[in-house]
Formats: structure tokens, C-alpha cells, sequence
């Protein structure tokens, strides 16, 4: 039941994703936070926008480094204003991100593009 693509829509494939990539790393150069763990991170967060995470649920949003890499790469992330970090009210050792409005936008900006970029593939 698997749909069999030719070699052409393969290569149109392949190119969106490296077109993909380079806009995620456009989208985020102004903030050397383009690294594509930062796109897992931060895709994976809007994936779950509706309420904060706990900052060591985000460590296991990064699949590819090692969770003492992505412990520095969330708070480079919070340091430079994309995640922000509160206190949870209920148990005030737990420390709670979010994604900026800024983060948002650029995010949602790369969705949008994910999105045009891939619609004439396989067709």
C-alpha cells in the first residue's frame, strides 16, 4: 500500500529538505541559534505551545546530542531570549520555558516555508 515516487520526485524531495534547512538556518543566524538541533527544539516546543514545559522535559526534544549538550543549548536558548524561563508556582524547584513571541514568529515563518516548499513535491 506504500506509494512508489520516481527518481524525480526523490530529488524534488531531497532538494526541499536542504532548502528547508537553509532557511531554518537563515531564519535563526542573527541569534547563532541555526544549529538543526535548535529546529528539533523549537518545532517540537510549538508542537506543545499550548502550555509551558518543565526545562528537563526540553532536554529530550534534542534526540541527536547528549542531554549534558542540550542542557547548554536550552539556556543559551533562554540566555539569548527565545525561551523564557519562570518558576512553577506548585513546586518552586521546577523551572518552566516557554517560547518568546519572537521565537514564535520565526518558527511559524518556517512552518509556513516547510509548508510552500514541500506542496509541489510528488505531484
Amino acid at each position: 500500500m506504500t506509494r512508489r515516487y520516481n527518481v524525480g520526485s526523490r530529488t524534488e524531495a531531497a532538494v526541499a529538505i536542504f532548502d528547508i534547512d537553509s532557511f531554518w538556518a537563515k531564519s535563526f543566524a542573527d541569534t547563532d541559534l541555526n544549529d538543526l538541533n535548535y529546529c528539533d527544539l523549537f518545532t517540537q516546543m510549538w508542537l506543545k505551545r499550548d502550555k509551558p514545559l518543565a526545562k528537563t522535559e526540553l532536554y529530550e526534544l534534542m534526540p541527536n546530542i547528549s542531554r549534558r549538550t542540550a542542557v547548554k543549548y536550552v539556556q543559551k536558548a533562554i540566555d539569548q531570549g527565545l525561551l523564557e524561563e519562570c518558576e512553577c508556582e506548585q513546586d518552586r524547584r521546577v523551572r518552566l520555558v516557554t517560547m518568546s513571541a519572537d521565537c514564535l514568529r520565526r518558527v511559524d515563518r518556517f512552518l509556513d516555508f516547510t509548508c510552500q516548499r514541500f506542496g509541489p513535491v510528488g505531484l
